[in-house]
């Protein structure tokens, strides 16, 4: 770590960070926060109600580094618990004409908001956003990542974007207490307001570890949690769709077993092979782990598993819980 005061040429923007347990990874999200090319004029770390030593571990660092850089660090507390409320909470409480966000266990480089900087500037754009290249560690993530973003992807994504904030005031903030489906339903917003969403694939940020999730049970629970606020957003149909399927097996299952055998195999076809083939655009997943021709299969079943209890307890929630 070098010593002295660290100056920099600093952007009109405000990184947000949301945070949640981060203890084992948020020194090197700090560290790659403050070895930017061009620094910031704000950054926001904010508490997702964190229950580790996260919050104390940014004290300290904050306490200790704070002299030797122009840009400010906070860290906020508002009682949320979730990222979209947290990223929320950077939005209301920046000052600056830029936001950017970020989330902990990502790897970005060195020129993230240079190179988001001189896209928007060069573009005429009032947003842009990089992508996260997903490719899984061990088998059962990779066959997460296949089954959900598809492996060795590019995708758009929320951290890494660039916007400036008077675009919130034309689509509003971040869906409130939404753990998933926010990052969906925020671009449809940005579409129906006519706004251009620029994607910079120079920007890659990457999971530092594991991407999606490497035990089974754990991949059950986050399908389960993250699918529950997907329900009653606007122009996403899916967990319908989830509902309507299951509505319509539970009685073939009964009264016509021999059919619901056939469709049992059909899903297995098409919910292990050609799903996560189509998402990945390739087999080279296969070609990296040759098991997953076992595994694709039982992550998918999983994940739906997960996934329809979820949705199950959502449309309770935001459909008949939201009106008795």
């Amino acid at each position: 770590m070098l010593f002295g005061s660290i100056k920099r040429i600093m952007l009109d923007i405000t990184v947000t960070i949301p945070y949640y347990n981060e203890s084992k990874t948020i020194l090197a999200t700090l560290e790659m926060i403050s070895a930017q090319e061009k620094m910031p004029a704000q950054v926001f770390l904010v508490n997702s109600s964190s229950t580790d030593k996260t919050s104390e571990i940014i004290d300290k660092w904050i306490l200790e580094n704070q002299s030797r850089y122009e840009t400010r660090f906070s860290n906020l507390f508002e009682g949320t618990n979730n990222p979209a409320s947290s990223k929320n909470v950077g939005i209301k409480n920046a000052t600056t004409t830029w936001i950017a966000f970020m989330d902990c266990g990502l790897k970005f480089p060195s020129n993230w908001l240079k190179q988001q900087w001189d896209f928007v500037q060069s573009n005429a754009l009032d947003v842009v956003s990089g992508v996260c290249l997903l490719k899984g560690v061990g088998i059962i993530d990779t066959a997460a990542v296949s089954q959900t973003y598809g492996f060795d992807r590019k995708r758009p994504c929320v951290p890494s974007t660039l916007v400036k904030r008077s675009v919130f005031e034309q689509t509003g903030l971040f869906l409130e207490n939404r753990r998933a489906g926010y990052d969906y339903a925020w671009p449809l917003k940005l579409k129906e307001k006519g706004i251009e969403r620029g994607i910079n694939e120079g920007i890659v940020v990457r999971y530092n570890g594991v991407n999606f999730g490497s035990r089974i049970s754990f991949l059950l629970k986050k399908s389960f949690v993250y699918s529950i606020p997907t329900v009653k957003m606007d122009h996403y149909y899916v967990p319908y769709y989830y509902l309507i399927i299951l509505f319509l097996m539970i009685p073939i299952a009964i009264f016509l077993p021999s059919i619901f055998i056939y469709l049992f195999v059909f899903y297995l076809i098409f919910r292990g092979y050609i799903i996560p083939i189509y998402k990945s655009r390739s087999t080279k997943m296969i070609s990296k782990y040759v098991s997953l021709i076992f595994w694709l299969p039982l992550i998918g079943i999983v994940l739906d598993v997960g996934r329809t209890l979820g949705i199950i307890v959502g449309f309770y929630r935001y459909h008949l819980k939201a009106h008795q």
